[in-house]
């Protein structure tokens, strides 16, 4: 991006970033404040509702001590309720409801010890039945209330409902009270008018809303239906109801709800004002911006034409101004360092051609002086044996013929190579078993080490320069011979077809191991750079030259070593239709 462009963005984010943070603030603030406020709205409903059940639970409670007092008082009751007066059945079934009416009650039953009803307002019809759970159920509940289901003739609902006993000539009675719960009920409970409340029970529930009851369902888990209220956006607060259902002691819940969908259309509309104020900002920053970037790019953009024409080849172009600004002090600038430039390059050439020149004496030495060791050591061998035994001289001349030949071609190869200035020539298939063999027959330097290949005669051909493979073994071999101590040990040359767990695909896996002193793991990251070595003479060239053969051969090499038990590198080569592909 030019200067331009950037000064365009850098106005447009400068405007706009503040602005939009800003908006993300408020929006977030609004959104926070109002959902405390709905929170505390919401608790504070949960606990009028509670005081309101509470308040309800004490006038069933305050009914039903004077509904006592009126029934120790009836005498006709007491005569009722002895069986010993047939004719007053009918007192004793109409007792309830008529009781039931003048307390403003919506349930009242009256058992006997046995749990049978002996009147009941509610149901009249429920008279000789046994209900002995609900009283002690009911006196067990927290503050001795809890919700029953009841019914009528015509349905069943759902009621608050309390207890009391009451003692006549020696046996108790069970007085059983309570007020409608229905949804009108908790209807008068909503002080807001904008809330939401249900009560839920195991088998079923009731809602002041219907767009809340659409989200409840018949024995579905409570815990699943806050989770799924809070989940979709809504407020909610519950409190435990005691509840008897099913003959045992259970739980129903309150709730209480808030729909935030209004909070969220008012941050919407909010949101969409200040967008619009966030579109106006970015477009009368971009009007800004492109005047000051002209202004600012245009002497740049003609600076910058001035110096397209420099290179290293070309440093006569003059940079000249007379502005006082930075643009001119820039120019300025370019034209004292232009002048730097163009003494400095000739020194530089000359410095570059001193160091190629060196490094390539350094690289042709030391492939020289790998392929004369054998040699050396073929000519020292020979004159031994014509010293102390002439007459074997032509049969170990015709022994070692072969490496003395071999050693010339891999010179000649080298020099070919240098001639050029390339290292690298046409691949051919390479049979790596034989350049192995070529390497340990003769490896260039004393030792008592055991040489073992291990390269099966099977194994795919290598796509590669010879040369190279020839000069990436004879390395190794003599680096794992060096490393030996006092020059014994083994060093072993192994090949296979396996997948490379590196690069997950087959490949020629080829390790060069030996059981010497092995490498410190503080050197293993710079075996392979330029000019590092740990020995007294060494050119720190070796490992290096192998890491750029192998990459020539399209292979990879990584190393595995362990102080004091030897070291093995693993050579990784692309089969033959890798290469080819």
């Amino acid at each position: 991006m030019n200067l331009r462009g950037q000064i365009l963005l850098g106005a447009v984010l400068m405007a706009v970033l503040p602005l939009a943070l800003a908006i993300r603030i408020i929006g977030a603030s609004v959104d926070e404040r109002f959902t405390a406020l709905d929170t505390e709205r919401v608790v504070s409903q949960l606990d009028l509702a509670r005081d309101d059940l509470d308040r309800q639970s004490r006038e069933v409670a305050t009914l039903l001590d004077a509904l006592a007092e009126t029934i120790a008082a009836d005498n006709t009751f007491r005569l009722a309720v002895s069986g010993t007066r047939p004719d007053l059945v009918s007192y004793l079934q109409d007792f309830a409801p008529r009781q039931m009416s003048l307390m403003d009650l919506d349930l009242l039953q009256i058992q006997d010890s046995t749990g049978a009803v002996l009147s009941s307002g509610h149901f009249p019809g429920a008279r000789g039945d046994l209900d002995a759970k609900l009283p002690r159920l009911l006196a067990r509940a927290p503050g001795r209330r809890a919700l029953i289901s009841a019914r009528t003739p015509e349905q069943a609902f759902l009621a608050l409902a309390r207890s009391r006993t009451v003692t006549l000539g020696g046996r108790s009675y069970d007085l059983i009270g309570g007020k409608l719960m229905d949804a009108e009920r908790l209807r008068s409970l909503d002080r807001a008018g904008d809330l939401a409340l249900a009560v839920v029970w195991p088998d079923g529930f009731f809602a002041t809303d219907e767009a809340l009851a659409a989200r409840l369902d018949a024995g579905q888990d409570i815990l699943e239906v806050e989770y799924r209220l809070r989940r979709d956006g809504i407020i909610v607060q519950s409190e435990h109801l005691p509840m008897v259902w099913d003959g045992q002691l259970d739980n129903a819940r309150l709730l209480v709800t808030h729909d935030r969908a209004g909070l969220h259309r008012l941050l919407r509309e909010m949101n969409l004002r200040l967008g619009v104020v966030l579109l106006l900002a970015a477009l009368l920053a971009i009007g800004l911006a492109t005047l000051l970037a002209g202004r600012v790019s245009k002497p740049l953009r003609e600076l910058a034409a001035r110096t397209e024409d420099l290179d290293l080849g070309r440093l006569d172009v003059e940079f000249k101004s007379d502005r006082k600004d930075e643009v001119g002090r820039l120019t300025r600038l370019l034209g004292e360092m232009t002048a730097r430039l163009r003494h400095g390059v000739a020194r530089l050439r000359t410095a570059e051609q001193k160091a190629t020149m060196g490094e390539m004496a350094r690289q042709v030495n030391h492939d020289i002086r790998n392929g004369i060791t054998p040699l050396r050591n073929v000519l020292r061998h020979l004159a031994e044996v014509a010293a102390n035994d002439p007459e074997q001289l032509p049969t170990v001349f015709a022994e070692r013929r072969q490496t003395l030949e071999d050693g010339l071609a891999y010179l000649e190869d080298l020099a070919t190579h240098y001639a050029r200035l390339s290292p690298g020539r046409a691949a051919e298939p390479c049979h790596l078993d034989e350049i192995v063999n070529a390497v340990l027959a003769d490896p260039g330097t004393g030792h008592e080490a055991k040489l073992v290949n291990a390269v099966p005669a099977s194994l795919p051909v290598i796509l590669a320069d010879p040369v190279s493979l020839r000069r990436i073994f004879d390395n190794l071999v003599r680096n794992a011979l060096e490393s030996l101590p006092d020059g014994r040990g083994m060093v072993t040359i192994d090949a296979t077809v396996a997948v490379d767990p590196l690069l997950d695909e087959p490949r020629i896996l080829v390790s060069v191991s030996d059981t010497g002193e092995g490498i410190p793991a503080a050197n293993l990251d710079a075996i392979f750079t330029d000019f590092f070595t740990t020995r007294d003479g060494g050119t720190g060239l070796g490992l290096s030259n192998v890491r750029r053969l192998i990459g020539d051969c399209g292979g990879t090499i990584r190393v595995q070593s362990e102080p004091g038990r030897g070291t093995t590198f693993t050579l990784s080569f692309p089969p033959p239709e890798a290469s080819n592909a």
